[in-house]
């Protein structure tokens, strides 16, 4: 592939980062006076079916990046934030909304292909570039006629933004052009203070109401399907380290796997070493991320239902918290090695029992990595290094449209 049209990995990550920097500069300056625009700030209508109050990793996503790109762009949303079985209804209110909003835009962007042909008709409508973002589950859906209808709409947009090494795979599995598609990852925000940790294990302490002292704090955060491992380390990891007594797990989060994890504790005996805390405020996931002493991330295979990147083993590593995860799908673009976590092979019962272990016999471990975990994630994935990203592309996505529908 070209390392100068697609940013393959990791590799092309720090191959192209002076590139990039310098592109950033050049887009941001361009794009407040860019050809056509008559000096004015760039106009992006952006349109997205995830969105708060709804929770997870996409609505995240089209959240932070709203707030933090209308610092640089005239930035507009139609956004919904609930039940996806009102989907359709959304889809006809976007498009009315659009047909009004779209009118002096510069460009459309769409939060995921379902929002494509509400998009793809504005577009076609207003002669608009288009940007569409892939996370993972809307490339891999298994539902009849879904993959014969996705890949012709995604080849429609000027460019389509895979949020991880995976997710561009898969878009080039369905026939999209490489020079296409830029990986561009999700950005987190770095906590400006912390609390104390010795503050944080108190306040867990009073949330569990028992001690927690000489034990390590194990930590999931995420909704709880079947694809995020919790079930299975349950059943296969935790009853082997249980005799140790030193540790406890926490699960914040809900989800239809909920039921099953409630009877797995009770039937292997794992109360008062394992705690599901449902939902839990961003005040309170504050705290966990920073008293627990290793976020836990067991994920394991699953057809058609692949983890696109792992935005929470970003967000704990940006509180210092260091990751153990699975090497899996979008996972590995999300944990640096050595330095925001550890990445052990999927399903391996006997290498997660063995490491962990290790981590309660040598507790250093995660020490050390606690002291370079949030640099080594505000190096690769703070906001102000995602803009710029994104800034790029908009400026690359706008000077081609321009050359290409000049009037010769």
């Amino acid at each position: 592939m070209d390392g100068n049209n697609v940013c393959d990995g990791e590799a092309g990550l720090k191959t192209n980062a002076i590139g990039l920097n310098i592109r950033f500069v050049s887009a941001l300056h361009h794009i407040e006076g860019f050809p056509g625009l008559m000096s004015e700030r760039l106009r992006i209508l952006f349109i997205t079916r995830k969105f708060p109050p709804s929770v997870g990793g996409m609505e995240r996503l089209s959240y932070q990046l709203i707030t933090h790109l209308r610092a640089h762009v005239d930035m507009r949303a139609i956004t919904w934030g609930r039940s996806q079985c009102l989907l359709p209804w959304f889809l006809l209110r976007a498009l009315i909304q659009g047909l009004v909003q779209a009118r002096d835009v510069n460009l459309i962007h769409a939060g995921d292909p379902l929002v494509a042909p509400v998009v793809l008709i504005l577009s076609r409508l207003y002669r608009l570039p288009t940007v569409v973002n892939v996370h993972g589950l809307d490339l891999t859906f298994n539902f009849p006629g879904y993959q014969v209808l996705m890949p012709r709409l995604l080849c429609r947009f000027t460019r389509v933004v895979c949020i991880s090494q995976t997710t561009y795979i898969e878009a080039l599995a369905r026939g999209i052009a490489p020079e296409r598609c830029r990986i561009i990852h999700p950005g987190v925000n770095i906590p400006e203070t912390l609390l104390p940790r010795a503050e944080a294990r108190f306040l867990i302490e009073l949330l569990l109401g028992t001690s927690l002292k000489g034990k390590q704090i194990w930590l999931t955060v995420g909704r709880l399907v079947a694809r995020k491992g919790v079930a299975w380390f349950c059943e296969q990891v935790l009853p082997h380290l249980r005799e140790t007594g030193g540790f406890i797990y926490l699960i914040a989060g809900d989800g239809p796997e909920a039921s099953r994890l409630r009877a797995i504790v009770n039937a292997l005996g794992l109360k008062g070493c394992v705690y599901l805390l449902g939902r839990v405020s961003d005040a309170d996931l504050s705290v966990l991320y920073t008293g627990a002493d290793a976020f836990i991330m067991p994920n394991i295979p699953q057809p058609h239902d692949l983890e696109g990147f792992g935005l929470v083993a970003v967000e704990s590593a940006a509180y210092g918290l260091p990751v153990i995860a699975a090497r899996l799908d979008g996972i590995q673009d999300a944990v640096i090695e050595g330095a925001s976590g550890y990445l052990l092979p999927p399903q391996d019962a006997r290498a997660w029992v063995a490491f962990l272990r290790r981590c309660l016999a040598e507790p250093q471990m995660l020490e050390e990595l606690r002291s370079r975990a949030q640099d080594a994630v505000r190096e690769r994935f703070s906001w102000d290094k995602i803009l710029g990203h994104y800034l790029t592309l908009f400026h690359e996505v706008l000077t081609e449209w321009h050359k290409n529908n000049e009037v010769v």
